[in-house]
């Protein structure tokens, strides 16, 4: 079974021949695409009311994978990215305790 890094460089080295799996501008730059796409279907959602969860939820799997590979070339996947994470909210809950504390 192939893992995620292995099945995206097969992909992008089959449509994308001239980036990789760890060229951060084409994921940088792709990432922005998905994030743009949720975005529109959010749009979407809220001003026809369209029931757009499926398709949301599978930009959000695409931005998910998009991540993971972005966090790759900087060499912070896997454990490393969630211990970033559980950092980063560490801080943040740390820099805004007292309106947390208030909540």
């Amino acid at each position: 079974v192939m893992n995620l890094y292995e099945l995206h460089e097969k992909m992008t080295g089959h449509l994308f021949p001239a980036y990789s799996s760890t060229d951060e501008r084409f994921l940088a730059l792709a990432l922005c695409g998905e994030v743009g796409e949720l975005a529109n279907m959010i749009k979407k959602r809220r001003r026809d009311g369209a029931d757009l969860s499926e398709e949301i939820r599978d930009e959000i799997a695409d931005i998910r994978v998009y991540l993971e590979l972005l966090a790759k070339c900087f060499d912070i996947e896997g454990h490393k990215l969630d211990e970033r994470v559980v950092k980063k909210l560490a801080e943040v809950t740390e820099k805004h305790k007292e309106r947390l504390r208030n909540a």
